[in-house]
């Protein structure tokens, strides 16, 4: 232990560690690396044997899937020897072929006659057999036989041409089904019958016995190593012959790796397990050849549903290594916990700072090294939150004074009373239009000016914008129709001018102006959950909103495109908090609709108050 220190002494600069910290690591390192150290050692030691354990238990269980099959084959062989045995039979396979068509059906009606009777006396339809005669083709003139047809008909099947001349019996495998029956595969076992007289031949007919595949797929149920474990039987090809999971009947697994690797395993190694990933999870794969068939059964097993006593000795050695942790930890927590809150709480403020609230200074009271290093801390907040402020009320200053500027250009007396002149002009020149935009566009003034108040009640904003569009109807004509709905008790609510007009505008000449055809603008004003929602809706030529939305989420990034509508958008959230503000929304048919949102303010005295303090800082 003592080498240990030293070699860590080397490398890591303690002189930089206080001396209780030292203590403290020390401590920490005599209880945690030896009970570490011998758990780690028990733990490696038990899970060699549990693993070696699991997987005897795997591979027996393989061998009984092997016995049960091969005993349902061997019980299904024996069935069409039954058949095969019978005496009329016998007499039918070693019969001449008939000489003419009467004698040709007779025959395929007499053995039709002795297949379903074996079909009737066996419980019907546990087990199909089909007899296929060789040197028949005549029987496929007729159908009138479910169980017996010529030998024709299969010959260019690929499990035909793998047949063994002298065997027993042999596997065909899954067989797709008709929709009428049970199920949708069976199993299929073939059989050469020989008949006495027929030396010319090499053999008389051809028996098959299907069964339906639902009981080998029991068999392996039965045997399933765990709940999330895969066990299927594969054919020499890598199809899948038998699995509880029908979806994967028939399939065709020889590409996937660990599948390739076992059949590529040489024809000595009869069962083996090996512990590999399958679909990016540790699992242990066994498998075992099915003597006499060319088959291969297969057992992938989730390691985590295997390892259950491996999990509880773990967990044991858990349990005694997180006391020893937790006991070690508290100590470990009290020596430091001074030494570390200062540092904690210097972080916290900062990143309080980092997002620009300034109003948290470091509480500390002991007197040490740390205490010089908040007081400094503290006062470097104080001066920072100073300068921010300094220069956030220069800004609004700057801007007010620009926003005055521009409205003392105006004189607004002499403005009306212009416009008022040239109305009277246009009236008694019989020039209804002129009157009318003169009109709107003196109510348009006089509610943008609004005898410099920033504060203005919705119902004013409405009309302030009315008179735009009344003026901008003028000049498209049939082009452009609005309109303008508000509830009644929108009109009570207060909110801060010129927002209206600038979304109106960007519909105006980014959608109406552009479309093919009249367009229609429609302004909606409500209220919602002590909310107010105004909607200005049109049906131009659409627009990127997501686009837009990222635009005012990232003014900088926008560059100068989209000016105005970040105006409003910010305005809007100094005036009444990040919450509020602008956004678009595509609508279902065609155009875009902007979405300003704001919380209801109905007295002017707290809308002067709110409004008016946020407004200008």
């Amino acid at each position: 232990m003592a080498a240990i220190f030293r070699m860590m002494s080397r490398y890591v600069p303690f002189y930089h560690v206080s001396l209780k910290n030292r203590l403290l690591l020390y401590f920490l390192l005599l209880v945690i690396l030896p009970t570490s150290i011998i758990s780690v050692t028990i733990y490696v030691n038990s899970d060699q044997t549990i693993k070696e354990n699991i997987s005897i238990s795997v591979q027996q269980n393989l061998v009984m899937v092997e016995s049960m099959v091969l005993q349902k084959f061997e019980e299904m062989n024996t069935l069409m020897d039954s058949i095969y045995m019978n005496a009329q039979m016998t007499v039918k396979l070693s019969a001449e072929r008939p000489a003419n068509q009467i004698g040709i059906v007779n025959e395929l009606a007499d053995l039709d006659k002795l297949v379903s009777g074996y079909v009737l006396n066996n419980g019907g339809s546990r087990y199909l057999p089909k007899l296929y005669m060789v040197n028949r083709p005549e029987y496929l003139q007729y159908n009138f036989s479910k169980y017996v047809t010529a030998l024709n008909i299969i010959e260019q099947e690929p499990w035909y041409t793998r047949l063994p001349p002298k065997a027993r019996y042999m596997v065909i495998g899954l067989t797709k089904q008709p929709a009428a029956r049970d199920s949708a595969y069976t199993m299929k076992l073939g059989k050469r019958l020989f008949g006495i007289n027929n030396i010319a031949l090499p053999y008389s007919a051809l028996l098959t016995l299907e069964a339906d595949i639902t009981e080998f797929n029991r068999i392996l149920s039965q045997l399933k190593p765990s709940a999330n474990s895969s066990i299927f039987i594969l054919d020499e090809s890598g199809a899948v012959a038998a699995s509880p999971d029908l979806s994967l009947l028939a399939s065709n697994l020889s590409d996937i790796p660990y599948i390739r690797e076992i059949m590529s395993k040489p024809e000595e190694t009869i069962m083996d397990s090996t512990e590999m990933d399958v679909n990016k999870e540790s699992s242990l794969v066994t498998f075992r050849k099915i003597k006499g068939t060319g088959w291969t059964v297969v057992s992938v097993s989730p390691m985590s549903d295997l390892n259950g006593k491996l999990l509880a000795i773990r967990n044991v050695m858990y349990a005694v290594l997180g006391l020893c942790m937790a006991l070690a930890v508290i100590i470990a927590v009290i020596l430091s916990n001074s030494i570390t809150r200062p540092i904690l709480q210097v972080i916290r403020s900062m990143s309080y700072a980092k997002s620009g609230n300034f109003d948290v200074e470091v509480e500390y009271k002991p007197k040490d090294e740390f205490s010089h290093l908040v007081n400094q801390y503290n006062k470097m907040i104080r001066q920072i939150k100073e300068l921010f402020h300094k220069l956030y009320v220069s800004e609004v200053k700057k801007k007010e004074a620009e926003l005055k500027a521009l409205q003392a250009q105006i004189n607004p007396h002499f403005l009306y009373n212009t416009l008022d002149s040239i109305n009277w002009i246009a009236l008694r020149h019989k020039v209804p239009e002129i009157s009318k935009m003169v009109t709107s566009l003196s109510d348009f003034f006089r509610y943008s000016l609004n005898k410099g108040n920033t504060i203005i009640s919705v119902q004013d904003e409405l009309n302030q914008v009315k008179s735009y569009l009344a003026i901008q109807h003028i000049r498209f004509q049939e082009r452009l129709s609005y309109t303008i709905e508000a509830e009644p008790e929108i009109a009570g609510c207060y909110t801060i001018k010129l927002i209206l007009q600038p979304l109106v505008e960007n519909s105006l000449i980014h959608g109406i102006e552009k479309r093919l055809g009249p367009g229609t603008i429609g302004i909606k004003a409500y209220l919602t959950e002590g909310w107010v929602r105004i909607e200005v809706r049109d049906d131009g030529i659409g627009a990127d909103v997501e686009l837009l939305n990222a635009m005012l989420d990232s003014p900088e990034e926008a560059g100068g495109k989209s000016f105005g509508l970040n105006n409003v958008h910010q305005r809007i959230r100094q005036a009444f908090g990040r919450e509020s503000g602008l956004r678009f929304a595509a609508n279902p048919e065609q155009g875009i609709t902007a979405i300003v949102s704001f919380p209801a303010i109905m007295n002017m005295e707290e809308a002067r108050h709110d409004l008016e303090d946020d407004y200008r800082g």
